[in-house]
């Protein structure tokens, strides 16, 4: 790690690396599925950048996002001390275990040294399937304001592209030329799955809100900065209500929720004018009102309909919960493995839940994290939440400033909110281009910590 800091180059350098990282993420990491082969070229290209990112890495990046950078640690550190072989009388005194110990008896296996998970091989995989979100943490990290804005301006385009390939794939025959992956859904852009294109287009709203904010020092008149952020929110909406996500309908709810509180009417710097701020808000809602109705009568409004034909009590997913939360009992505290959930699940699914199809996930990423790793995993959500909700009341305070790092980190409390939610019936941060895109938002985030060590720039 280099003691001393190299300025703009290295800053001009970790932009270009993370904006490669990215597309290169988007184009090839798109599903959560392990045996995607596209992973055979992600998983190494990602190993350099890392490596670069680590090579211009200095101590004061390290000590300004220490929390990020200890959160790292220890999320891989647990995904480790997973992996460690115990002795045989350690390892069969752990919940769960029982199945495995009768099964090594009966096969007169004698005396074997397991680590915790019960599945090495699946956590294994969830230990490289972290390179690529390290990378982008390491990258993003050496970014200053004017980086972070550029890499934001990227994702935008990126969300914009998905979009575009979308309308390309709704034009096409299912499965045809312009999809990405073999096992996918309908209009799913650069994913394999219609939930994970929904819940990246609803996490770009807050992002297009800061973008088109008269608070934000930009070169560009905020009137059309504000013309071109309708222009693509436009395009997002009916794409997002075309996936067929009832969870991205959620999720884009929470989206529009955020624009008032991130963007700010030209002319309006103090946020003095409520009643042209009302009449935006009024404007806002009858154009998507619009959009919404329009979609519906031309009916592509596919997550509608399924809302209203499929409700949750019928979804054998939610049915799922209570027997994986048995599953998760089962292997607290320590749980069973990371990248193990489908395997452990197998084992406790009641006869009434099986079908042609198995559960990959448990659609409840929460839920899953409980399952494979037990208290310490829980307990690092927790300690994530707690600092999600001091920066966040930080944000608060600073917000009237208009400061652009303050903007930025709004709108990352944002969509790390759109992505927690989404979680809770869903498992997007297991999509190698959205954990990448989560940790450019941690580090947005992290920018208005209230322990960063150092200032901008030292």
């Amino acid at each position: 790690m280099k003691v001393a800091a190299t300025g703009a180059g290295r800053t001009d350098a970790a932009f270009w690396a993370l904006g490669a990282l990215l597309i290169l993420t988007f184009l090839t990491g798109g599903g959560s599925r392990s045996d995607i082969a596209s992973l055979v070229v992600l998983r190494p290209a990602a190993a350099i950048f890392l490596g670069f990112g680590l090579w211009s890495l200095t101590r004061s990046t390290v000590r300004r996002y220490r929390f990020a950078y200890g959160m790292a640690a220890a999320i891989v550190g647990l995904v480790l001390f997973q992996l460690i072989p115990l002795p045989p009388a350690i390892w069969g005194a752990l919940p769960g275990r029982g199945l495995v110990t009768q099964i090594d008896a009966a096969a007169g296996l004698g005396p074997v040294w397991r680590p915790i998970s019960l599945v090495p091989s699946a956590t294994w995989n969830a230990l490289f399937a972290l390179i690529p979100s390290l990378a982008a943490l390491v990258l993003a990290s050496q970014l200053d304001g004017r980086g972070r804005w550029r890499i934001a301006m990227l994702l935008i385009g990126i969300g914009l592209s998905s979009a575009i390939l979308a309308i390309l794939q709704l034009s096409g025959a299912p499965q045809g030329p312009f999809y990405l992956y073999r096992v996918t859904n309908r209009a799913v852009g650069l994913f394999a799955n219609r939930n994970h294109q929904a819940i990246f287009l609803a996490s770009l709203f807050p992002l297009l809100a800061v973008f088109a904010s008269a608070a934000r020092s930009s070169a560009i008149d905020a009137r059309l900065r504000t013309a071109v952020a309708l222009a693509i929110g436009a395009v997002l909406l009916p794409l997002l209500l075309v996936t067929g996500s009832r969870n991205g309908m959620g999720m884009m709810a929470i989206g529009f929720v955020s624009i008032p509180f991130l963007y700010t009417m030209p002319g309006d710097r103090t946020r003095s004018d409520d009643g042209r701020r009302n009449a935006l808000r009024a404007v806002v809602a009858l154009v998507i009102l619009a959009l919404v109705v329009l979609t519906v009568l031309l009916g592509r409004a596919v997550a509608i309909d399924r809302l209203v034909e499929s409700p949750a009590t019928e979804d054998v997913r939610f049915q799922a919960w209570v027997p994986m939360l048995s599953t998760a009992m089962t292997y607290f505290p320590l749980g069973g493995g990371f990248g193990a959930f489908a395997d452990l699940f197998k084992i406790d699914e009641p006869n009434e839940l099986l079908t042609s199809a198995m559960f990959f996930h448990a659609h409840n990423d929460w839920l899953e994290l409980l399952i494979t790793g037990g208290l310490p995993a829980l307990l690092l959500a927790g300690v994530a939440a707690v600092a999600f909700f001091r920066i966040a009341a930080r944000w608060w305070r600073l917000r009237v400033g208009h400061d652009d790092n303050v903007l930025l980190a709004g709108a990352g409390l944002w969509m790390a909110l759109i992505f927690a939610a989404a979680s809770i019936s869903d498992y997007p941060l297991r999509v190698p281009s959205l954990a990448c895109f989560f940790c450019v938002i941690v580090l947005w985030i992290s920018s208005i910590g209230p322990d960063r060590a150092t200032k901008e720039g030292v």
